[in-house]
């Protein structure tokens, strides 16, 4: 059974005979149904299952079906979160299974939907979906924070940390000032992962931003990458590397999101939280970070060497956690459907009685921050990174 990582990119001969040879294995168990956090946003019917998906395309590589506006729509609900995908009892690769199906979509000039065509657009002129200017990229750099020119670490701030939700970056910045760990940061030349255009299939632009990230890896020489986003960590992980092979273009870094360096920091003895943090909490697994790249005990580590701080887990956390909504295209395109999700989510947090959700994802942070506005309810948000800051002496 092909993996994600051993499958061809989306848009490259021997992808579609791969697949359909996947989609043959389907068990029709219905598990992915029971656990996809778009299914219940289909008035009941079987079409918005991952299963039926599943199905279609078996058909549809076998060209005994068609693409319809009805399954374009049916296939762009999807958060990419991988709850389908880790229950599935034949192991069929369904994330790829989706990303493959957009970028074909998009190859016959049926999709994207039109949100996404919008952030393909402004990704183009500006370097991010969100339309920014470069010179603003650096905005969320504060006084204190001294990048260097080279280091073997190189900051990726990513689109969403770096021009809507800092505070994660920012954060574990200051960790790294306060610690005197030198890092680099290509502030005004850093491009999108492209993370937004390859879960909507669009490959094309998709390749441009990553092979002008590729470029200032190489040109910065940085051993690791980190960034605070999980979207960006997987993406840079598991994409980059197949696009550098496709691209004929160097890629030896080694790529961590913070919470992994954090760790590494706590069991050399250079982070000691010694202040007391008087907090209940429960930790939210963003789908990017836990399910994608299995960083599941790294928070929850953190979290425990933070004295007075207390955690309650959600009813359904770590592999079996629920999707914020943000992910996939979905907040852009479908933005009601996420924000239910984001507050059906919420409600799980609420449940526990903490005083705080805590997380590790900006993607995250802003569902959740949106949910908790709109809801009035009655529980903090906050990064984990920020309550490690508070427990470090200065």
């Amino acid at each position: 059974m092909p993996t994600h990582a051993s499958l061809p990119i989306a848009g490259d001969p021997g992808l579609t005979r791969a697949l359909a040879q996947a989609v043959a294995t389907c068990a029709r168990c219905g598990f992915c149904k029971v656990s996809c956090p778009t299914f219940p946003f289909g008035g009941g019917y079987e079409t918005f299952s991952p299963r039926a998906k599943v199905y279609f395309l078996r058909d549809y590589f076998a060209g005994r079906d068609v693409l319809s506006p009805q399954w374009v729509d049916r296939l762009y609900r999807c958060t990419t979160c991988e709850r389908c995908q880790a229950v599935c009892q034949t192991a069929i690769p369904l994330v790829a299974l989706w990303e493959a199906a957009r970028a074909d979509i998009v190859a016959k000039g049926l999709g994207p939907m039109p949100a996404h065509k919008k952030l393909r657009a402004l990704a183009e002129a500006h370097g991010n979906p969100y339309g920014e200017p470069a010179v603003k990229q650096s905005q969320w750099l504060l006084p204190e924070h001294r990048p260097v020119k080279t280091a073997d670490i190189l900051i990726f701030g990513g689109c969403t940390a770096s021009y809507r939700m800092p505070s994660m970056l920012q954060t574990g910045v200051t960790i790294l000032t306060r610690l005197g760990i030198a890092y680099a940061y290509a502030g005004g030349l850093e491009h999108c992962c492209a993370s937004p255009l390859l879960r909507t299939g669009q490959i094309d632009v998709a390749g441009e931003l990553i092979g002008r990230n590729l470029d200032l890896f190489a040109r910065a020489k940085a051993r690791t990458i980190v960034t605070p986003c999980g979207g960006c960590s997987k993406t840079l992980k598991h994409d980059y590397p197949l696009w550098a092979d496709k691209l004929g273009k160097p890629f030896d870094a080694r790529v961590r999101h913070f919470c992994e360096v954090y760790v590494d920091l706590l069991r050399q003895g250079r982070i000691k939280p010694s202040i007391p943090v008087e907090k209940t909490v429960t930790f939210h697994d963003p789908c990017h970070l836990g399910r994608s790249q299995g960083l599941f005990d790294e928070p929850r580590e953190l979290l425990a060497a933070i004295p007075g701080l207390t955690l309650v887990e959600m009813a359904r956390h770590r592999e079996t956690s629920r999707c914020c909504g943000a992910g996939g295209g979905v907040k852009a395109n479908y933005p009601q459907m996420a924000a239910a999700i984001a507050k059906d989510r919420l409600e799980e947090a609420v449940a526990t009685g903490a005083d705080m959700l805590v997380t590790m994802c900006p993607f995250c942070q802003g569902s959740f921050s949106q949910a908790i506005a709109e809801t009035g309810a009655g529980i903090g948000l906050s990064g984990l990174e920020e309550l490690l800051l508070a427990a470090l002496p200065q």
